[in-house]
């Protein structure tokens, strides 16, 4: 498919929220580019939606949820929007360039909008034996589902969350056994939690649901709530899971497959690359760009949509998608702001549920940040806490002092897996708050490029 140079709007992501904008800016004429890194739209909630459709078996496991993203496929594929697949952006400067790379070949395009919607991302869950083979998320075991049918039998489940719960049933659903379930989730709700309910009521049906799930495992698996202290054990790979349950009882699974979960958060790289404003989120215990209604960032013309401005699900995340394409439109094309009261109070209504979800399923400290010293919290760099506090006590100040005495986080990953974990380190030695504390800096290209790429890049350029 041939780019032009210069388009209305380009979008990142091919999730809910880049979908939805798509749509709505190419309804509007507005010339609109999506850039996505997986093969096909859908992002992580709809993955792989256009080929499971013809496997009959998959209607039956991955839920009608899953089923409702074929009306925003659809949607899509019937606009004039572009669509780059296996896209990925490495960089986004303040004049609106956006630069990716594709089928190897570097190329950058310019916009008078950008939108960032890059979705989440599962929390790094640092716990004794997360590195060992055997060990993987939660998503990643559900990627495995929906993009091949494929699963582990004899699995144990470690973790809590609405994904926790949903890939579980899928798991179930699809006939795969599950060894146990470890729900790291409160055994009895706190007062709290049935304040925080009230709001979440908005959502009756989302409640029922999540309440099922929970009723079906309870019936299907062996199922621990209230679990503490989780120790994934096993010298070259796992062999078992060993944790206290709510009655202080010391347990241990035998298995050779582990999925960890502790929720979700927004996966913000792309966006801290492009030097966007950040504010720490008290209760998300997450970084989150500091938008307008609209999700207009700090630089003017960059937006944040979906899950990549906070977690909210993937029905805000359509509407906050919506929302910022009917903002950019009406700087196109002056028209007015029609529908965006509607779906500003639509996304308000669809993500009243979160308080009380991110206050049931608040990551245990001991999943933030790891009791025992010789627990790998830096994945690229091999650093254990041991490591990294010994750095922190020389007096560092915050994530960026800390590479200088440690590397911690600056790998491949560019602290996707370590960011939170070092930052909340630095917190518990310094005290302070989050917010001045700082988080990592991070540069661009946020993902690797060969130096044939960037030659290419150059000549391109040279040529115009």
């Amino acid at each position: 498919m041939s780019v032009t140079s210069h388009y209305d709007l380009v979008i990142i992501g091919a999730g809910p929220a880049g979908l939805a904008a798509a749509i709505e800016a190419s309804r509007h004429d507005l010339s609109t580019l999506v850039l996505d890194d997986q093969p096909a739209p859908g992002g992580q909630v709809y993955r792989n939606i256009m080929r499971n459709r013809g496997r009959p078996h998959a209607s039956a496991f991955l839920g009608n949820d899953y089923w409702s993203g074929t009306k925003l496929i659809d949607g899509f594929a019937n606009e004039p929007a572009k669509v780059l697949s296996e896209s990925r952006v490495w960089q986004i400067t303040a004049d609106k360039q956006v630069f990716f790379s594709r089928l190897g070949i570097a190329q950058n395009v310019k916009a008078g909008a950008v939108l960032i919607a890059t979705g989440a991302m599962e929390r790094p869950a640092p716990i004794p034996g997360w590195t060992l083979p055997g060990v993987m998320s939660v998503g990643a075991a559900q990627t495995m589902l929906k993009t091949s049918g494929i699963g582990a039998d004899g699995a144990v489940f470690v973790g809590s969350g609405p994904l926790f719960y949903l890939t579980v049933w899928q798991y179930l659903q699809a006939g795969f056994t599950v060894k146990a379930v470890v729900d790291t989730a409160p055994a009895r709700m706190r007062p709290v939690h049935y304040l925080l309910a009230i709001p979440a009521l908005m959502q009756p049906i989302l409640l029922l649901k999540g309440l099922g799930w929970r009723a079906a495992i309870r019936r299907k698996t062996d199922y621990h709530i209230g679990a503490t202290s989780v120790v994934i054990s096993g010298e070259e790979s796992a062999n078992g899971v060993t944790f206290q349950d709510a009655a202080r009882r010391k347990l241990k699974i035998p298995t050779e497959h582990v999925f960890i979960h502790q929720g979700v958060v927004p996966n913000v790289n792309l966006a801290m690359a492009t030097d966007l404003q950040h504010e720490w989120h008290q209760r998300q215990l997450c970084w989150t760009p500091q938008t307008d209604m609209f999700g207009e960032s700090s630089v003017d013309g960059i937006f944040v949509a979906g899950d990549g401005m906070g977690i909210a699900g993937a029905a805000a995340a359509a509407s906050s998608g919506r929302l910022a394409a009917r903002r950019i439109i009406g700087r196109v094309k002056g028209s007015p702001l029609f529908m965006a009261p509607v779906w500003c109070a639509l996304k308000w209504r669809q993500a009243a549920i979160r308080p009380f979800l991110d206050s049931l399923f608040r990551p245990p400290d001991d999943w933030r940040v790891p009791r025992e010293g010789q627990t790998v919290v830096c994945r690229c760099e091999a650093l254990t806490k041991a490591d990294v506090d010994a750095a922190i006590a020389l007096g560092v100040s915050g994530p960026n002092q800390l590479k200088g005495y440690c590397r911690a986080g600056m790998g491949r990953c560019q602290g996707r897996m370590c960011a939170l974990t070092i930052q909340k380190m630095i917190h518990e030695h310094n005290g302070g708050s989050e917010q001045e504390i700082g988080h990592l800096r991070v540069r661009p290209p946020i993902r690797p490029l060969t130096v044939g790429e960037l030659a290419a890049l150059a000549q391109k350029d040279a040529g115009r």
